[in-house]
């Protein structure tokens, strides 16, 4: 199975390389260091709305079951709280939040009037424009007045978790949307004005053939859609589906199949009018593309909401996993953060580059010297990522030329086994470790 061990290597390396201690704060001293670590002054914001209808097979992130619309109200004002705590921290910084994204959890259960709120609160601090990119489910959109709603209040990306075309594929992923709903939330999303549309595919999924995955991503790419995304099914130890996975009562493909599926992404969609703008994302509009994971690896990012992960670019910190104690920290007006970690300039330029050269495909060398005024080779030749991308090259996985360093085709399932791996072992085990125990003193991870 996909999870943290199966990547062999580079299941190794990220378990090494990314070693880090979170430590409880603090809620002044981490505004103060908040504060002084900001090396940029465009950010971008992302909201994690934690609530769920239900709890699909393999879900890794910080979810909760709903369990009633009021508990939805009393979230929204903690949110609208938390931003105002980061507001009156950060005013003299001249902050202006250039991009917002919304994750879950499921943010389409919020209400147009919900999220208008959050932004106007956001334009108020920061100087925010009022749209938002969210994370939806099929399920919530299938209903036009839903979604002409959030339109309304301030929808202008939507990223549909289709994950499947196939019923069957659907049901051994848990998930609670039917085919019928993807595409009538596709058409429905159109019809009230939605700017971009991305949807996620989901390949490896339990009993899946490489012929059915062909046929999901040739329906996938005859929809009007902007991008497609393509995820393996990634195996945390904390998702309700790892015990039936673990005891064969369900089976993901081969490892052989996983590198089947992954070119077969690369060459049906590149052939089918959309180009690579990341190992997994393939895009129809040049120059956009529904932007999540780089800002979590480059920053700068300021976090809000229960379970959301901040990086400013030098401090990176994690928010309390716990709804309640979420809503009564920003209540008594102090930070919601239950573990951070400084991180150094060394570690900043190799996340910013594997975000760059394994997620993205490329790393501009003039843009790396100008983010981090410093020259790449001098800051991170002698590394052990400087000497891993020497190997990579002699492999011919990766290319230098013209001032920049790119993926090769044959590097290609090489970046996705990198990224997993990192996926599996960084954030997926914070997520884990933080759910255990809402103020932990000290969390290692991996």
């Amino acid at each position: 199975m996909l999870d943290r061990h199966s990547f062999g290597f580079w299941s190794w390396i990220a378990k090494r390389a990314f070693r880090a201690v979170f430590e409880g704060v603090d809620p002044s001293a981490a505004a103060k260091d908040i504060h002084d670590t900001f090396r940029e002054r465009e950010v971008a914001a992302y909201i994690h709305v934690p609530f769920c209808t239900g709890t699909c097979l393999f879900c890794p992130y910080v979810r909760f079951p709903i369990q009633s619309r009021e508990e939805i109200s009393k979230y929204v004002e903690a949110l609208k709280r938390e931003i105002a705590i980061y507001g009156d921290i950060l005013r003299d910084l001249g902050l202006k939040v250039i991009d917002v994204h919304m994750g879950g959890g499921t943010p389409s259960l919020l209400t147009g009037r919900q999220i208008r709120g959050i932004l106007t609160c956001l334009a108020e601090y920061f100087d925010a424009e009022p749209k938002v990119a969210i994370e939806a489910n099929p399920e919530d959109l299938a209903d036009e007045s839903r979604v002409f709603d959030l339109v309304d209040g301030g929808v202008a990306e939507v990223s549909l978790g289709v994950q499947s075309f196939n019923p069957k594929t659907l049901k051994s992923l848990g998930r609670r949307h039917s085919v019928e709903d993807s595409l009538k939330s596709i058409e429905n999303l159109r019809r009230a004005g939605v700017e971009y549309i991305n949807i996620d595919l989901m390949y490896m999924a339990p009993g899946q053939t490489y012929d059915e995955w062909i046929e999901d991503l040739r329906v996938a790419a005859e929809q009007d859609v902007d991008e497609i995304t393509c995820y393996p099914t990634l195996i945390t130890e904390f998702s309700i589906g790892y015990k039936l996975i673990r005891s064969g009562r369900l089976r993901q493909p081969d490892k052989q199949t996983f590198k089947r599926m992954v070119y077969a992404a690369e060459d049906l969609l590149s052939s089918s009018g959309f180009e690579p703008v990341e190992i997994y994302g393939y895009s129809r509009k040049r120059g956009w593309k529904y932007v999540t994971v780089n800002y979590e690896m480059e920053g700068p990012l300021i976090a809000f909401g229960c379970g959301g992960i901040g990086f400013t670019g030098g401090y990176e910190y994690q928010n309390v996993c716990s709804v309640p104690e979420y809503n009564s920290a920003t209540l008594e007006g102090r930070l919601p953060i239950a573990g951070a970690r400084y991180v150094d300039e060394i570690e900043g330029a190799i996340r910013y580059a594997v975000s760059r050269l394994f997620i993205c495909r490329q790393l501009d060398l003039a843009e790396f010297n100008s983010k981090f005024r410093k020259d790449f080779g001098k800051l991170v030749g002698k590394t052990g990522f400087g000497k891993a991308l020497k190997i990579l090259k002699l492999l011919g996985y990766i290319k230098e030329s013209g001032g920049k360093i790119e993926l090769t085709r044959k590097g290609l399932f090489t970046a996705h086994k990198i990224c997993w791996a990192f996926v599996l072992n960084v954030p997926c085990r914070m997520v884990e470790k933080f759910l255990r125990e809402p103020w932990p003193e000290k969390v290692a991870i991996p």
